[in-house]
């Protein structure tokens, strides 16, 4: 991606307005979309314009999409969208700017979260994503590139929590009741990242309910406690096996002497049967307050009301530490034709041969963009 100081391959949309946002310069741009810094001519808000470089119907269709669910979740732990507006021809959104460069995964790069910090972003990212499912929109792309961090508003004696985390891109997006011809995601299809996709989403991504989110917040909350991925692999396929077959190393084997209810939560969420996993955001929270029990039992689970702790799930392969760069693939945003039903195969040709990337394009910078 190229980043702010870049010459864009269209300088023609500088000093352009589109609705009341007047563009003042190239932000960055990615395979699918460029960013462009705006600010509004009547309130002077700053904002990034995200539009499409795309001219397919299905891409431009989601892209307008992206722009309506994203308008529609008013929440503090959710990137806001300012506006859609037009720009010539193609859908434009207009995000709020966040300041500061951060995202989750910069900062797990640096190191795990713990104590107060961890407490902050789980919470944040929770109560994020249970924004978007109460407003009736699965995310499908939760993943900590995706999440990101913006300063806190620090009062008179400089009080303050450091940052909030904000969940972001919502390209993938789309109702959780979607009518049949309303679908933009063709049956047998995959789309995501696909170290954070569920099971069922790396089978078929149309098919999948919100259930597919909370097993993504596992690995989320998994990695911010760990400091590392709970599936990895060599290859896109080996990546998407280990997830097939809930292959991770428990959480107490990768970070000994974790609180129980990290662990409990992560294997909550970590189920392959999505009737067996963990049913909503809100008894997710629960289980990690401790206020509800969750007992696993025969690589399924159950709520319970007895103490004790979920016991361990199998131990796949264990992932790398998070300084270690992870295989490109693994975390990058595709959309390709799946084989429904069936694990990957060996090759990688279900991602590549059919499938074409989705750039991660906006939140990089919202968080590089300076005001």
């Amino acid at each position: 991606m190229r980043i702010s100081g870049s010459v864009p391959a269209e300088p023609w949309i500088v000093d352009e307005t589109f609705g009341p946002w007047r563009v003042e310069g190239f932000l960055a741009e990615g395979g699918m979309a460029r960013l462009w810094r705006v600010r509004n001519t009547i309130s002077g808000e700053l904002g990034a314009l995200k539009v499409s470089r795309s001219r397919d119907p299905d891409l431009l269709a989601r892209a307008a999409r992206e722009g309506r669910i994203q308008s529609a979740i008013r929440h503090p732990n959710v990137l806001g969208a300012m506006d859609v507006v037009e720009v010539e021809g193609t859908p434009g959104i207009v995000l709020q700017l966040v300041e500061g460069g951060l995202t989750l995964e910069a900062e797990l790069r640096r190191s795990p979260l713990a104590g107060a910090t961890l407490e902050r972003a789980v919470n944040g990212v929770l109560d994020g994503v249970e924004a978007a499912h109460k407003a009736g929109f699965i995310h499908r792309d939760l993943k900590p590139a995706n999440v990101l961090l913006a300063p806190a508003v620090l009062g008179p004696a400089g009080e303050g929590e450091g940052w909030t985390p904000k969940i972001a891109d919502f390209g993938l997006a789309r109702p959780e009741f979607e009518p049949p011809e309303a679908k933009l995601t063709r049956a047998g299809y995959i789309l995501g990242s696909a170290a954070y996709m569920a099971p069922e989403q790396a089978r078929d991504a149309g098919s999948v309910d919100a259930r597919a989110d909370l097993w993504s917040l596992g690995c989320l909350i998994y990695e911010m406690v760990s400091g590392r991925m709970a599936f990895d692999g060599a290859t896109v396929d080996e990546v998407l096996l280990n997830v097939t077959k809930a292959r991770y190393a428990p959480l107490d084997a990768v970070v000994p002497g974790v609180e129980a209810r990290w662990q409990v939560a992560v294997e909550a969420c970590l189920h392959v049967n999505p009737e067996m996993r963990v049913p909503d955001v809100a008894t997710l929270r629960a289980i990690i307050r401790g206020e509800q029990r969750w007992v696993s039992e025969g690589g399924g689970a159950r709520r319970g009301s007895i103490p004790g702790v979920a016991s361990p799930m199998r131990a796949g392969r264990s992932s790398g530490p998070r300084s270690t760069p992870s295989p490109a693939p693994a975390s990058e945003t595709f959309v390709g034709e799946g084989k429904p039903a069936k694990a990957p195969g060996p090759g990688g040709k279900v991602m590549v041969g059919v499938g074409c990337l989705l750039a991660v394009v906006g939140t990089l910078i919202w968080w590089l963009a300076r005001a």
